[in-house]
């Protein structure tokens, strides 16, 4: 490791270790620093051709600071205070992204592939960092990991960043949506059958067990396979051995098994339709990720993103969002969540006329629920106005969402998908009177 004491001593020893053939794998670059800010560093290392992986640090708001870091090329970001499980995961990333491209196949089906810089899990908050050092617990073990929330929070993108953080990184990660097979199907394409096991069995042929050996196996929509393959699944995890249809042996099987579902699986159990004992056997681990409702500080950082993402596709030189358009999208309720914002801001570029997004571009619609003010005062800082709308929505959604329950905690985080102490927080940061709520006030 190589230590620089500002801004100008970075590049001079970056730009010379590049020089002798040496680069620097990742640089670790602080926004503020003596001299040259980390932003100019940034501009400078490209402008010479520095090919490292540029993580930038700051303590300053997230949306702030990672946009203007991306457009420039930053490989990634982190906030500050750092958080060591954190910034060792991000860093070995990075590393593992710098590997030579010949020693992994790029053909998917083969299920090795280098970490892409869109496979970064996007977010400030604290619940990132307590994401993180989750992960980076588990990663490293072979232990069953269940990860848990609403459609399109981005429960696949967690399970493979719990992969390529993980000792089978170089081996294959197999995805299989048990709610998009057919129930007749599903059997199949997870073990596969021998020649002759039905009318159509031609040939022998592996499932996604096998396909998966050696790697990890991510099961989404788990809470959709049928009883009778539930008690299939819990011998593998219990023996790791597994039977082909038709085949009068077992096969043994070495793989990591990461589950995903948007269902309450506690009530499947109470209704009958999930195994209890698999329940306990894939909730060894369990993750919960929040909708974006409940993470709103995050979307100005998630659609630049997406806009850095889409652009090139869309072949137009958009540069960010009007302080209108980026009100507009914290001002609508997103049930569709992290992959629903991807589809309008991938909308919005095909829409756009110039530089920037405008309120227009976007396809949020009458039907959007708007808490933000109707008429923008444009002589106010884009911040102040950002944090009263955000803040607006949460006042309104925690008042409305208790008195719905009367004041009763336990019930309304069930209905707002959120822990029972973060909606308290909340309650207790709007001053509502929980005691009020259950006396049937206001």
């Amino acid at each position: 490791m190589t230590a620089a004491g500002g801004g100008e001593e970075g590049i001079d020893v970056a730009v010379s270790a590049a020089a002798e053939r040496e680069p620097f794998d990742v640089v670790l670059l602080d926004y503020y620093m003596p001299g040259l800010g980390g932003v100019e560093v940034l501009r400078e290392l490209a402008q010479r051709g520095v090919d490292s992986r540029v993580i930038i640090m700051s303590g300053r708001e997230p949306g702030d600071v990672a946009v203007e870091a991306m457009r420039l090329g930053a490989f990634d970001f982190i906030s500050k205070p750092l958080n060591k499980a954190e910034l060792r995961m991000r860093v070995e990333r990075a590393l593992r992204d710098r590997g030579p491209m010949d020693q992994l196949p790029i053909d998917s089906k083969e299920g090795k592939r280098r970490p892409r810089k869109s496979d970064v899990i996007i977010g400030g908050g604290t619940w990132i960092k307590e994401l993180y050092e989750r992960i980076s617990m588990v990663a490293p073990t072979d232990v069953t990991v269940a990860i848990s929330g609403e459609s399109g929070t981005g429960k696949e993108l967690v399970a493979r960043t719990i992969h390529n953080l993980s000792h089978r990184y170089e081996s294959p990660f197999v995805v299989v949506n048990c709610a998009a097979i057919p129930e007749n199907l599903l059997e199949d394409e997870l073990f596969g059958h021998v020649k002759g096991a039905f009318t159509d069995a031609t040939r022998d042929r592996e499932g996604l067990f096998a396909a998966a050996d050696t790697g990890t196996l991510f099961l989404d929509e788990i809470g959709e396979m049928p009883l009778a393959l539930q008690v299939k699944l819990l011998r593998v995890l219990q023996s790791q051995e597994f039977r082909r249809i038709g085949d009068d042996r077992d096969s043994k099987v070495d793989v990591r098994l990461i589950t995903a579902t948007n269902r309450d699986l506690e009530k499947a159990v109470a209704a009958g339709v999930f195994r209890q004992d698999l329940y306990y056997r894939i909730n060894v681990f369990p993750l919960h990720l929040p909708p974006l409702r409940e993470r709103r500080e995050d979307l100005p950082l998630l659609a630049h993103h997406f806009l850095l993402k889409h652009r090139v596709k869309v072949g137009k030189r958009v540069e960010g969002f009007t302080p209108e358009a980026l009100i507009k999208l914290a001002s609508y309720g997103f049930p569709g969540n992290v992959r629903e914002l991807e589809n309008k801001v991938h909308h919005a570029l095909v829409m756009a006329q110039g530089e920037q997004i405008t309120p227009e571009d976007i396809p949020v619609g009458e039907a959007a629920r708007q808490v933000g003010p109707q008429r923008i005062d444009i002589t106010r800082r884009f911040r102040d106005l950002k944090k009263e709308v955000v803040e607006g929505f949460e006042r309104e959604y925690t008042r409305e969402v208790l008195r719905a329950h009367a004041g009763n905690l336990a019930a309304a985080s069930r209905q707002a998908g959120m822990d029972r102490k973060n909606l308290w927080a909340l309650a207790k940061k709007y001053n509502i009177d929980l005691d009020s709520l259950r006396n049937g006030g206001d």
